[in-house]
């Protein structure tokens, strides 16, 4: 019966059903949630996570083709430029660099570097741009193959 592909697929047409009344996941999820909540806080969680991190680093971390991979220059430059971009992810990307400087050559503070850079950028952003005509596709006609065909052309 439970391998019955017809009362499978209603069982999952009831679930559908039922998970799309409004607020069923978000209660589901805070249940989840709470539960997680009890579960991480008992020593024996603790011992278990704590046991699983000395067995990751035993096993892998110490081995020598990863420790070359960790300490590769492009998983070093990799892994700068996603930290780079999640704990400066107010600063646009185009002045990072400046930011930097601000920080470690003016000894600025964060926020005051933060502020100047931000007034920068929104100043950038209001002063007019220089014209630039973009380019017009024009359709011409050409003889190819004893037709007409039209074709697009950049000017």
């Amino acid at each position: 019966m439970a391998t019955d592909p017809e009362i499978q697929r209603r069982r999952r047409e009831g679930i559908r059903r039922h998970n799309a009344k409004p607020g069923v996941l978000l209660a589901q999820r805070e249940t989840l949630r709470k539960t997680m909540e009890r579960v991480r806080a008992t020593p024996e969680h603790q011992a278990m996570l704590r046991a699983h991190g000395e067995r990751l680093y035993r096993e892998v971390l110490t081995r020598p083709d990863v420790v070359a991979k960790i300490k590769a220059p492009e998983t070093k430059a990799k892994r700068n430029a996603t930290l780079s971009s999640t704990r400066l992810r107010d600063i646009p990307a185009s002045m990072r660099a400046e930011y930097r400087l601000l920080r470690r050559g003016k000894n600025l503070t964060a926020a005051e570097a933060k502020a100047i850079i931000l007034d920068q950028w929104k100043k950038q952003i209001a002063a007019p741009k220089p014209f630039q005509p973009t380019p017009k596709k024009v359709g011409q006609w050409v003889l190819k193959g004893g037709e007409f065909v039209k074709v697009e052309v950049v000017e």
